[in-house]
């Protein structure tokens, strides 16, 4: 007699893996950035590119995926909306090597001060059907790659929920110091590929001063802040 197939096996949404025990801190301190992830998900370090893997299961392909890459070597200055149109090109053109590339959605997207693409895709993947929803943004001079994906699609739509949430909670800082806890060798992220091969830091840290005398330099001067802000304000 064949079992019958519960709503786990019907239902992505009613799959109990999705229920996160506990969450740890993903802290970068070299790139500036951090997240928070699943306790029990397990970390695997890319070997090809600076970058970190945490998957439900021992198959990282199936997955939170994220990466930085310093682009201060090609680029003249940091990116701007008025490069979106063409490095666009170039990812697209890119997604074109992938086996049996679909695109399903396409946007513009942005994070603090990054800015770049959110692309959800299927493709073929060690003969199998891979969906992965991938955001490219782009922070003064530096590119991070940052993506969900699962292997076949139902295990992305399993764990959907946990990579948004992953997601939404990645700042371009330190979660951590911005709450008054200090950096510590015990919390902060270290990786464990060939840094003789791989660009692990950046050449520079990010410098958004430029685009602040922008915008000040667009404010009338009656909406410019003036004084001291921590000043006392005479009733």
């Amino acid at each position: 007699m064949s079992r019958r197939k519960s709503d786990a096996d019907t239902d992505p949404k009613q799959d109990p893996r999705r229920i996160m025990h506990g969450l740890r801190i993903h802290r970068d301190v070299e790139w500036d950035y951090s997240f928070w992830r699943p306790l029990d998900w397990v970390r695997h370090d890319m070997r090809d590119q600076y970058g970190f893997i945490y998957s439900p299961g021992d198959d990282p392909r199936t997955g939170f995926y994220v990466s930085a890459l310093d682009l201060s070597g090609t680029l003249d200055g940091p990116v701007t909306e008025e490069d979106l149109p063409a490095l666009r090109d170039g990812i697209m053109e890119g997604l074109k090597n992938l086996p049996d590339c679909v695109i399903l959605q396409e946007k513009q997207i942005a994070k603090g001060f990054a800015i770049g693409f959110e692309i959800l895709l299927t493709f073929t993947l060690d003969g199998e059907t891979c969906q992965r929803r991938m955001r490219l943004l782009y922070n003064d001079r530096q590119q991070y790659t940052i993506y969900g994906q699962g292997v076949p699609p139902r295990e992305y739509e399993v764990f959907h929920d946990t990579f948004e949430f992953i997601y939404s909670s990645l700042e371009f800082a330190d979660i951590l110091a911005m709450s008054g806890m200090p950096t510590t060798p015990e919390s902060a992220i270290k990786w464990s590929g060939d840094a003789s091969r791989v660009e692990s830091k950046p050449h520079q840290p990010r410098d958004h001063s430029g685009w602040a005398r922008s915008k000040l330099a667009d404010t009338p001067p009656s909406e410019q802040p003036t004084g001291d802000p921590g000043e006392d304000k005479a009733s």
